[in-house]
């Protein structure tokens, strides 16, 4: 994508990012710590601190939505879609397969995020339902060998749910954001679990009449930060809010208008900027403020890999330095 966007072309780049829920989890590659997941058809490469390397088979028609650095181990989670056209998730580890969390009722499983802390597997949450338009949100919590009871998280709205963000906060709590269709158009929204069990999903912003679109999200201090793009009448623009003691703050604009696709790597927010055709790096405090930023020009869509100094972007096995600027 580039340049600015008409309404029109907005409503169409929408559908586009809209479905990279999908779409980016097979092309993207995947950052955990110091693992990276590149998936390409029927085999993902998994990159690993040193320069080793491992090749995972994939089963027909896979799509992976989420890796964890686990410290000695890992674990990858995707989809698949059978012969039948029911999608179920697989998950990958460090040990060979793990079966998915039991009791599917709904023909489509899919967009599966981790929940870690610490490098230790927590849960997982996925989407489930019979179509894009009547999916609910579900959970689960790792034993440390098998998944245990499935839990609803929100049922099917009056559309789509997609594009799940997870994190776990300081006090053991499951952080879980994503955007949902309300009647008009997408919201962002968020549910929390702790020992009481899921919260009610609700938005994080007051209700507007633009599309809020792809959550990232990251444990910060004692709460967490999270980026969605938002549609602000000609292109989309990074939006950037703090939850801290049970609600969202200083929700801002934190890039300019054209910005979108972000994903956080730890406190390093990376985002796409129109013009210029660049990525950019925020390193962020854990209260939201900016530190430090860089830009790499790159015409490139896929999303790069970011060194873990935060001072490189890697696409494909290219290189490019951009030192941190230090902003006032």
């Amino acid at each position: 994508m580039s340049g600015s966007f008409s309404r029109p072309q907005g409503i169409v780049c929408l559908l586009l990012i809209l479905l990279s829920g999908t779409v980016h989890a097979q092309t993207d590659p995947l950052q955990s710590g110091g693992l990276v997941l590149h998936a390409v058809a029927d085999h993902a490469r998994l990159e690993m601190p040193g320069g080793r390397s491992l090749r995972l088979e994939l089963p027909p028609r896979a799509e992976v939505s989420a890796l964890a650095d686990l410290g000695r181990s890992w674990m990858a989670v995707g989809s698949a879609e059978g012969e039948d056209g029911r999608r179920t998730l697989f998950l990958l580890s460090a040990d060979g397969a793990v079966p998915a969390p039991a009791g599917q009722e709904a023909p489509q499983r899919r967009g599966a995020v981790f929940f870690v802390e610490d490098g230790t597997l927590q849960g997982m949450a996925w989407l489930e339902g019979n179509d894009d338009r009547s999916l609910a949100v579900r959970a689960a919590e790792w034993s440390g060998h098998a998944w245990k009871a499935v839990e609803p998280v929100s049922q099917p709205g009056p559309g789509s749910q997609i594009a799940l963000a997870g994190a776990v906060l300081a006090d053991g709590s499951w952080l879980l954001a994503w955007s949902a269709y309300d009647g008009e158009d997408h919201e962002i929204v968020w549910a929390r679990r702790t020992a009481q069990g899921w919260s009610p999903a609700r938005p994080v912003s007051r209700g507007n009449a633009v599309p809020d679109i792809t959550p990232a999200l990251t444990a910060a201090g004692s709460g967490a930060l999270l980026a969605w793009s938002r549609y602000d009448g000609e292109s989309y623009r990074l939006q950037l809010a703090r939850f801290e003691a049970g609600s969202w703050k200083d929700e801002r604009p934190v890039a300019p208008s054209g910005s979108f696709h972000p994903s956080f790597q730890g406190p390093y927010l990376v985002y796409q900027t129109a013009l210029p055709s660049s990525w950019s790096v925020l390193e962020l405090a854990p209260s939201g403020k900016v530190l430090r930023r860089s830009a790499a020009l790159s015409a490139l869509t896929e999303r790069p890999v970011l060194s873990e100094d935060g001072l490189r972007l890697r696409w494909l096995g290219a290189k490019w330095e951009s030192p941190l600027e230090r902003v006032p």
